[in-house]
């Protein structure tokens, strides 16, 4: 980017130059007589062309060697190459052409290969149509032809340069007067022609402009004399300049608002994004190179590969290779000295940048102009001639306006003459002064106030007319004042008075207007009386400032303490003498962080008068609450609100604060976020638990389907093999025996019903898991410590593990660490059901995650100490405590009492670690697995199944029962988790009879293979079928079946404990709900002839329609006690609802025991025995 100006060496302006420029050129001569070229035919120099000319080879060119030649040729190749001025030889039907030294300014770098070519290889521009034309039509004529406006472009300085030239072409005859060639004469053209093209373009925009009368068609008709000249101006944008003063800009800095008005060469629509722009902010396209221009008041030159293009050909969609120019210039167009427009001109491809273009550029922007001052003053001529038609409507609206104003003011409004007389005076002046409106004519201003004030109105009335200014002043007027309890012997006005002056700036007459302030007169009166009682006062209010709650404080306008109290000094530890003298002394005891809002605080009060606030929180204090066991604490927090006051010149004179203590409002806050963000967190863990017991529910109750289907197909089958055996047909697999056969399909069977059982005990598993966790939270688990035998307890509870070990191939290592023996604990008091559902949780965890692994170890180990473990005893990081120990209970709820069958000696804390060969555990998955429903990661759930409770449970519990749970653990190296409760030794129970064996009975869940299929029996595993004719579970008294009546209102349930039932020999009954139990017992004892009871038992399911289990119960036992029923029939209930509380109030209405579902067959047998028995 270069100014014009320096570009073309010559200043901007002037006209375009309407003669060719005489340029001096030098042309090489041939000497006579040079000794170096001796051999050939002719005698040259050896410049350039001469030389080229006798190393041609031209037998191989149309006019044949040079000994062939004629004289006619020869004659005329001499003279050519001794002209010094250019010309052009064409010889031959091929017009093969022969040039000299002059000729190469317009053959450019066809220079030398053009030596001896045909001319329309050459000039491929100009020939056909042109000089072919021309040379033909003279063999014809034989005379001299002229070929005007040849358009020639030459490279020139690597730029292809448009040139314009006249032929002179001069026929060559031979003796017979046939026209052998034509000697070519060019003349340089191209200034001429370019100045006559341009100056025609200058010339229409003057007669196109001519004709707007706005600014809009001024530039319509620019834009069309511009695109007449679509030679030199192949592409153009006019943007219109508005130079406006913006809200917040300063005086020298305005805003330069540019507007596209249109363009030549490319499609408006192109640059809606560049249709507006300011040159004063846009930094982007060319818009900074327009602002440069308009400061330097000169045209601006842009090469194509200035970046200030990019945005305009990237709205253009064009690149480098498309550009419809190589250079651009920005032209300022003026207006009275002023910038009105600016052109963005493409020029001509082919002419480079010179002094002509600038000038022709610069003269179209001097046409222009005087036009655009015509144009503007004459659309400013009629905004006038509007504006005083608009200004003379408006000042009779005005005048009618005023009137109705002044007559409806309240404030008094009077017109006097320069020598006083009232000239016009409004309602609400008379009844100021007193006077009546009659009287007009002979009134003075000075009739209006009292004798007193006469003096005083001359004296204005004198300074309005010899100062031409007003003022504004007090006068009493001769109306007596009366309002209510208010009263003086005259009326106070607030009096202002302006000149009113004509056309030569002589006053014509004075404006008086008059604003009744007898009321505030009065009232001002009456606040200098009170001023004393208010000062009296003062005392009163310091002293409740200083007794205040609040920190009062006052400080000048640059922070310096005035005033202090107490409650303000204590919040910053200050005495009432030792408040440092400096700046916003309170600063020191601001928490940095707080440090720049208080700052910004104080400076918002220092510029301008308003009332403000902050909040920051002391350093090196707290805010301490206590509820219970837990303590919270929090920083100390006020807020101060501060006012500025000001000056009568308004300036801040000082500054008073309020600061009060939020520490409680702020403890507040932080304690409901806390608990609104741990109910998200509980929200957030409930839902994803509840999304993985679904999914741990619904999976096996599709296994339980599926297999239910094998079941059936399985005894189909075996049916029809019976079948077969029986008609002594073969067995529908020809390779097996029937026998062989039918042990398959039993097989399938029992394999299918293994799969049914694991997945009932998988979900009773995760539906106790639940059952725990909500005992916890309602403080409803049970701690029953008994005497056990540690050791013992321990390794009968691992005896469950042994198929599933034996199965996955993992070796468990029980190791009593030496501390057993040197304490000699033997019998401890601990609850053996709370501490084995930790063991038990924990070598699951332990076999789940090491089935998987190449290496399949598990290492147990049992230690004890005097003293509570520390994290290094047992090699493992505890979790942070939660929950506090509880007093251990008897299952009744009773405080344990075990001074009858053993005497508890010292604590002991029993440790139990367990150590695997398993994936282990990364730092983020540590820290989540002992959450609420929390697994060490999402896929966890996925790959290895499981609640996420059992970490959660046994934490609570090792922590109720008074120790610590903790892990240790790295990725690939397995995982240790160890946990140790509080205990207490014991001595053995004295009854004799008490067994070795835990007291607690083990329930496990099956586990599944690495095939998926359910764990088999260890019998299974031995390979031993049991077949036996009678199901275990038959009743013990054969001789006489047990009666049953069965109360469920599940259909499929009831017939498939019916079935059972009566496959174990019992007579069975069954009913839909309580109300048709209660009608089938009234039949059948009704027609007992001793009333008595006729079933043994009633299993009673207890949620039911119609009749509940609760209702039948009380029911049966009200007629037993009124005597309608003899006898006492057991009675025991059947319900999945397995909190305390459900099962209690079933015993407490009259049921003798409570089975909850799911349950083994065996299991509701033994309990049929259990009730009968007591029977």
């Amino acid at each position: 980017m270069i100014p014009a100006a320096e570009s073309s060496g010559l200043p901007v302006g002037g006209q375009i130059r309407r003669g060719r420029k005489a340029h001096q050129q030098s042309s090489p001569r041939w000497e006579e007589g040079d000794s170096s070229r001796s051999s050939g035919p002719f005698s040259i120099s050896k410049s350039s062309v001469p030389k080229l000319f006798q190393d041609v080879d031209w037998s191989k060119s149309a006019v044949g060697s040079v000994a062939s030649w004629s004289s006619e040729l020869r004659h005329s190749s001499r003279f050519l190459l001794a002209d010094t001025s250019p010309a052009v030889l064409f010889w031959g039907e091929s017009s093969c052409i022969i040039y000299n030294e002059a000729s190469l300014q317009f053959l450019g770098k066809n220079h030398p290969e053009s030596m001896g070519k045909s001319a329309s290889s050459v000039f491929t521009q100009i020939w056909e149509g042109q000089l072919a034309d021309k040379i033909s039509k003279q063999r014809r004529t034989r005379r001299t032809e002229t070929c005007t406006g040849t358009r020639l472009l030459i490279k020139r300085d690597g730029h292809l340069e448009e040139t314009y030239f006249d032929w002179k072409l001069i026929p060559i005859t031979d003796d017979d007067g046939e026209v052998k060639g034509s000697y070519g004469i060019p003349s340089d053209r191209t200034q001429e022609t370019i100045c006559a093209r341009q100056n025609d373009c200058v010339q229409r925009i003057v007669r196109y402009t001519g004709t707007a009368n706005d600014m809009t068609q001024l530039w319509r008709t620019l834009l069309n004399g511009l695109g007449y000249d679509n030679t030199d101006i192949p592409f153009a944008l006019l943007y219109s300049l508005d130079e406006q003063l913006g809200i917040t800009a300063a005086l020298d800095e305005p805003s330069y608002l540019c507007h596209l008005e249109g363009t030549i060469g490319v499609d408006a629509h192109c640059l809606v994004e560049m249709e507006y722009m300011d040159l004063s902010c846009d930094i982007n396209g060319f818009a900074p190179i327009m602002l440069k221009s308009l400061r330097s008041d000169s045209m601006m030159i842009l090469e194509a590969g200035d970046p200030s293009l990019h945005k305009l050909f990237h709205g253009l969609g064009l690149n480098g290779q498309d550009l419809p120019c190589g250079q651009f210039a920005i032209v300022p167009v003026k207006d009275a000295g002023n910038t009105a427009a600016f052109m963005v001109v493409g020029l001509n491809p082919y002419r480079r940048y010179s002094s002509l273009f600038c000038e022709f550029l610069q003269l179209i922007a001097d046409v222009v102009a005087p036009q655009i001052s015509r144009v503007r003053l004459s659309e400013e001529v009629a905004r006038h001639n509007e504006l005083a038609k608009r200004a003379q409507l408006d000042r009779r609206r005005s005048d009618m306006r005023f009137s109705l104003f002044a007559e409806r003011s309240i404030v008094g409004i009077a017109l006097i003459s320069a020598q006083g007389k009232i000239l016009y005076a409004n309602d609400a002046w008379y009844k100021f002064s007193g006077l009546s409106p009659a009287d007009q004519q002979d009134l003075s201003w000075l009739d209006s106030v009292v004798p007193e004030d006469v003096e005083l109105l001359l004296e204005w009335q004198k300074k309005v007319l010899s100062e031409h200014q007003g003022g504004t002043f007090q006068i009493r007027s001769k109306e007596p004042f009366r309002r209510g309890h208010m009263a003086s012997d005259y009326r106070t006005g607030l009096c202002a008075c302006y000149s009113d002056l004509d056309e030569t700036g002589e006053v014509e007459s004075i404006m008086i207007f008059v604003v009744d302030i007898s009321e505030l007169k009065w009232t001002e009166q009456q606040l200098v009386s009170r001023s004393k009682a208010l000062e009296n006062s003062e005392k009163q209010w310091r002293n409740y400032a200083e007794h205040c709650p609040l920190g009062i404080c006052r400080t000048d306008r640059n922070g310096y303490i005035q005033y202090g109290n107490n409650a303000w000094r204590s919040f910053y530890g200050f005495g009432p003498d030792d408040v440092p003298d400096i700046p916003q002394p309170w600063l020191p005891w601001v928490r940095e962080d707080y440090l720049q809002p208080c700052k910004d605080f104080f400076a918002r009060l220092q510029q301008r008068p308003s009332l403000d606030s902050v909040e920051f929180q002391l350093v090196n204090k707290t805010y301490t609450i206590s509820g219970g066991d837990h303590t919270v604490t929090n920083g100390a927090y006020v807020v101060a609100t501060g006012f500025s006051h000001t000056t009568e010149d308004g300036t801040i004179d000082h500054i008073d604060f309020w600061v009060t203590d939020i520490s409680g409002q702020k403890m507040a806050v932080k304690v409901l976020t806390d608990k609104v963000d741990e109910v998200t967190r509980s929200k957030t863990q409930q839902e994803r638990f509840i999304d993985l017991i679904s999914h741990e529910i619904r999976n096996p109750l599709s296994a339980v389907l599926h297999c239910s289907e094998e079941i059936i197909d399985s005894v189909k089958r075996s049916s029809n093999t019976l079948q077969w055996v029986f008609d002594e047909k073969l067995a529908p697999d020809s390779s097996l025996s029937s026998r062989d056969y039918l042990r398959k399909q039993i097989s399938s069977a029992l394999d299918a019903a293994h799969t049914i059982v694991y997945c009932v005990q998988h979900q009773k598993q995760i539906v106790d898991d639940v059952l725990t966790v909500s005992k916890l939270d309602s403080d409803l688990l049970v701690v029953s410590p008994v005497p056990v035998q540690p050791m013992a307890l321990v390794r009968s509870s691992l005896k469950i593990f042994k198929t599933e070990l034996k199965m996955t191939d993992i070796k468990l290592a029980v190791a009593e660490d030496d501390s057993l023996f040197k304490l000699g604990l033997d019998w401890v008091l601990l609850d053996p059901n709370r501490f084995l559902q930790i063991v038990i949780n924990l070598i699951t965890n332990a076999i789940k995650f090491t089935k998987t692994s190449k290496i399949r170890n598990i290492d147990v180990t049992v230690s004890a100490m005097t003293h509570r473990p520390l994290e290094a005893d047992l090699g493992t990081d505890f979790v942070p405590q939660r929950y506090s120990p509880i007093t251990p209970v008897s299952a009744t709820g009773a405080l344990t009492d075990l001074k009858d069958t053993t005497r508890p000696q010292e604590d002991i804390f029993l440790a139990f670690r367990v150590k695997d060969t398993g994936k282990g555990l990364t730092k983020d998955e540590k820290a989540r697995v002992f959450n609420r429903f929390a697994q060490a990661s999402p896929k966890t759930h996925i790959e290895y199944g499981g609640s996420g409770l059992g970490l959660f449970i046994s934490r609570q519990i090792t922590e109720m029962l008074g120790g610590e749970i903790g892990l240790s653990s790295q990725p690939g190296l397995g995982c240790t988790f160890a946990f140790y409760v509080k205990t207490q030794k014991c001595e053995i129970p004295r009854r004799s009879s008490v067994s070795t064996e835990p007291v607690v009975k083990l329930s496990r869940s099956l586990s599944l293979t690495a095939d998926g299929t359910p764990m088999p029996s260890e019998e299974e595993i031995e390979g031993t079928l049991v077949i036996t004719p009678k199901c275990p579970g038959s009743p013990p008294h054969e001789a006489s079946p047990l009666k049953v009546l069965v109360i469920e209102d599940n259909l499929v349930n009831q017939k498939v404990l019916c079935k059972q039932l009566r496959n174990r020999d019992f007579i069975v009954e069954a009913a839909d709900h309580g109300k048709d139990a209660l009608n089938v017992v009234r039949n059948i004892y009704k027609d007992a002839p001793d009333r008595r009871s006729y079933f043994d038992v009633i299993l009673c399911d207890i949620e039911m329609p119609v009749m509940d289990g609760i209702e039948f119960t009380k029911e049966i036992r009200r007629l037993e006690a009124a005597g309608e029923l003899v006898g006492h029939v057991p009675i025991l209930g059947v319900t999945a609802n397995v909190r305390s509380k459900q099962v209690s109030g079933a015993i407490e209405v009259g049921m003798d025991g409570v089975t909850t579902k799911p349950y083994r067959i065996e299991e509701l047998i033994t309990n049929i025995d259990g009730v009968c028995s007591k029977k």
